[in-house]
């Protein structure tokens, strides 16, 4: 395993996957969502009799006897995003019957608050709570504090939050964390070409191949591109019902890859799909008419500027099944003070609840994590003046999240230039698949 090579990748993977965040937020606020969340068991199960599990069982044990206490909780919201936290906050401190202040301590980005966590589990000093991605995790693994019991215990319906975000909160053998800011990618598209030429949204693998030649012969334009080249191999993979990686290697290497991997270097190869090049990001080449649609973090639907057209979103097509792109923080607690644990619990509680998080939902943009929020009428009537908001929920039964491991951050690094030099060279199908699949393989 490359352990030597997490610290390297940590930047490239956060630069790779800097889009990704929820529905309709500022530039600033989209600086690093991503789905590399990547693990295995066998860096993850930390020694069973800690001091988390300790205090954890003593929490439990001592529920509602919360003395006063000070919370800190550092997180990388900023702008919108930090106004709309700093008030579900503000109504906590001023309504819980315990005396307990929950303070936020804003981090910069997500690099920013990365950086400081690790260096702060080096040093024994972290906050009470915190957003982190899953791949964070792993140097520090041992510190969390396990959440099963309090889940078990003392949570409003657990099967109630989105079962890939329940997934993705136990990867690691144990409720590490309960899940909080969500996104996913989306297709959008330029529905006024689309309709002008007669073509109907697609929602499978063959609809794209058919719009694309259409558009091709009528515009002499690509159809689609995608600002995410490993996240769309992988979610590729997943809509034709095959792995994509584990802590083994790719898991793709076999008929199913290859059909995969036919699909996309036809799309290129017929210029029915194009990169993105020094456009940046695709919500830049559509706004300008120059493609008729992108997959893309749902965050990208506030850099559209659809003058003299209209703008479609929809959720992914899918061949075999449907998959779509996850992402998004989760909030961690490293506390191991018994009070401070119970305290902290009572915010959690009070953040994810279903009035919580449809505020938090329909004022950031972000996805609800629970199925309750999208049945309120709030959050109905947010869905129903936003296409992206109706087009993420059409889709979050197919939701998946990339595991964590040693490599996957080095894996998300490298698939991206490996595909770009595929589409260079209009590359045969199996030249992507065996291409793919050393590169992946060369990161273990």
């Amino acid at each position: 395993m490359k352990l030597r090579k997490i610290g390297a990748s940590i930047l490239a993977m956060a630069m790779a996957t800097s889009m990704l965040a929820g529905c309709g937020e500022t530039a600033a606020e989209t600086t690093t969502d991503t789905q590399a969340t990547e693990q295995t068991s066998e860096t993850a199960e930390p020694a069973a009799d800690t001091a988390s599990t300790t205090e954890e069982a003593a929490a439990t044990t001592e529920a509602k006897n919360i003395e006063a206490t000070e919370i800190t909780f550092w997180h990388a919201m900023n702008g919108n995003l930090e106004s709309v936290l700093s008030e579900i906050t503000d109504e906590f401190n001023n309504s819980n019957e315990y005396g307990i202040k929950v303070t936020l301590v804003n981090q910069g980005a997500y690099g920013d608050l990365q950086t400081k966590l690790q260096a702060s589990a080096a040093a024994d000093a972290l906050p009470d709570l915190a957003q982190a991605y899953n791949n964070w995790l792993t140097p520090y693994l041992d510190k969390i504090v396990k959440l099963d019991d309090f889940v078990a215990n003392d949570f409003d319906n657990w099967d109630d939050i989105v079962s890939a975000y329940r997934d993705e909160c136990s990867e690691f053998g144990f409720i590490h964390a309960v899940p909080y800011n969500k996104s996913t990618y989306v297709l959008f598209y330029n529905k006024t070409m689309l309709d002008e030429l007669g073509i109907a949204v697609p929602e499978t693998w063959a609809d794209v191949e058919a719009a694309a030649k259409t558009v091709m012969d009528s515009k002499n334009i690509a159809f689609i591109g995608y600002d995410d080249l490993a996240g769309a191999v992988e979610a590729s993979l997943h809509q034709n019902g095959s792995d994509y990686v584990d802590a083994t290697g790719a898991k793709f290497n076999d008929d199913k890859g290859l059909e995969t991997f036919t699909y996309l270097s036809g799309l290129y190869n017929n210029g029915y799909a194009r990169l993105v090049g020094e456009d940046g990001y695709f919500s830049n080449v559509l706004s300008n008419q120059q493609i008729a649609s992108y997959v893309g973090s749902s965050a990208g639907v506030s850099y559209i500027k659809a003058e003299g057209w209209d703008l479609g979103v929809a959720p992914l097509p899918g061949n075999v099944q449907k998959a779509a792109n996850m992402a998004g923080t989760n909030i961690v607690m490293f506390s191991q003070d018994s009070n401070k644990q119970l305290a902290a619990w009572e915010y959690l509680k009070y953040i994810t609840s279903t009035d919580a998080v449809t505020k938090w939902a329909v004022g950031t943009g972000y996805l609800p994590i629970r199925q309750s929020s999208y049945e309120t009428a709030d959050y109905k009537a947010y869905m129903e003046e936003n296409v992206c908001a109706a087009a993420c929920y059409a889709q979050a039964k197919d939701f998946f999240f990339s595991p964590t491991f040693d490599a996957s951050n080095d894996i998300r690094s490298t698939v991206p230039s490996t595909v770009e030099s595929l589409v260079y060279d209009k590359a045969d199908a199996q030249t992507w698949l065996d291409t793919v699949v050393g590169a992946i393989n060369a990161q273990y």
